[in-house]
């Protein structure tokens, strides 16, 4: 099965920037790799210096944070480096090594705040003020992410794909294994789902919107016990459109958009199933409802809907079931790069127990109609 790959190219205009100084203006808006963060709406500028939230920065820079409640100290980990820190005071250890901070840490409404300019050159990046954006922008070229479980902290690389492994937030990152990419030109974000049993599923996540589609990207991996079980990958380009909230269950799946494998309570791979081979039909696949009895899968090219039975294996397609031969005439020629097309495709609203409820337009009128589908639980 092909994937789509992502490609694309970036576009800057040439700015005047300063290097970054004591502080910006109150109102800056703080960005991390010229991309906006919330630390804008939490600094607080006093004397001269712009403080941010520690734990808003450490998030944002990819370390870990331990905080030493006694000793009013904090620990930040990532990949190749670590850095100290204590409140009301300037003094500072990078990699065991003594430094310092322009201002002290203080603490203000319950939470540490650090002077940010001096914070991020400690915790290995770099500042510049743009005066005529009034932004002023955070250089992270290591482009760490990170995300906690159940006490144990996933790192990951967005320069070179490198996944690293601590049992907690306060230990020493190990390489495990590396995702199949060697620079990620957008931001993905990093997301830890608990399975159980010292397994975890680690989603590594980029949509946006560009030239009228949704690209959406994802690298999943499933992880035990700090052993990498499992990968995928899939990457969509979809024709933009307002899409229907989609209805969630507890059921934890891979995909790569032509096959959807679930994860079992003990956290291993579980079965796998192969869209292609059991519709009889090649393409990329969006998943949109995945629970233990049945999957729903749809076809990106022609907006088909499909319900996989797990348990069987069994396969309806829905939208030859529930819209009506009449209505049909029109949604059998229907193209899936087309927004007319997909504001009007059936849709999943609800499911009280076994009984699903779809609706979906007919053409070229729009009058929506609701129909119902029963699973099977055998």
């Amino acid at each position: 099965m092909r994937n789509w790959k992502l490609a694309a190219g970036i576009l800057a205009a040439a700015i005047a920037l300063s290097p970054g100084s004591a502080a910006a203006a109150a109102d800056s808006t703080i960005m991390l790799n010229y991309k906006e963060t919330s630390m804008g709406s939490s600094q607080v500028v006093t004397a001269g210096t712009t403080l941010v939230p520690l734990q808003q920065l450490a998030l944002s820079m990819g370390y870990s944070l331990s905080w030493n409640q006694t000793a009013k100290s904090a620990k930040l980990i990532r990949p190749g480096r670590e850095v100290t820190l204590t409140a009301g005071t300037v003094r500072a250890t990078v990699d065991g090594t003594a430094s310092s901070l322009t201002k002290a840490p203080r603490i203000l409404k319950g939470k540490i705040y650090v002077p940010l300019v001096s914070a991020v050159s400690l915790l290995g990046g770099k500042t510049v003020y743009d005066k005529s954006a009034g932004s002023l922008n955070i250089v992270d070229e290591l482009r760490y992410s990170v995300a906690s479980s159940q006490g144990r902290t996933y790192w990951v690389s967005q320069k070179n794909g490198d996944v690293f492994y601590s049992t907690s937030a306060s230990g020493k990152p190990v390489l495990i294994g590396e995702l199949p990419f060697a620079d990620l030109v957008y931001t993905h974000s990093l997301e830890v789902k608990n399975v159980g049993k010292g397994t975890e599923l680690l989603l590594l996540t980029d949509n946006h919107y560009a030239m009228f589609n949704d690209f959406s990207n994802s690298y999943q991996v499933l992880i035990q016990n700090g052993k990498i079980l499992k990968q995928m990958e899939y990457h969509y380009i979809i024709r933009s459109y307002i899409k229907a909230p989609l209805l969630t269950t507890s059921q934890l799946y891979m995909t790569d958009g032509g096959s959807v494998q679930y994860i079992n309570a003990d956290g291993s791979p579980g079965k796998l199933f192969n869209l292609e081979a059991i519709t009889g039909t090649q393409g990329q696949y969006t998943i949109e409802y995945a629970a233990q009895d049945i999957i729903l899968a749809r076809l990106i090219t022609n907006t088909q809907l499909y319900a996989i039975n797990t348990a069987s294996g069994a396969v309806t397609n829905l939208s030859e079931q529930l819209i009506s031969a009449g209505d049909r005439k029109e949604w059998d020629r229907a193209d899936g790069s087309d927004d007319f097309y997909l504001t009007k495709m059936l849709v999943l609203k609800k499911r009280e127990g076994n009984v699903m409820t779809f609706t979906y337009a007919t053409l070229p009128d729009g009058k929506v109609k609701t129909v119902t589908y029963t699973v099977d639980s055998k």
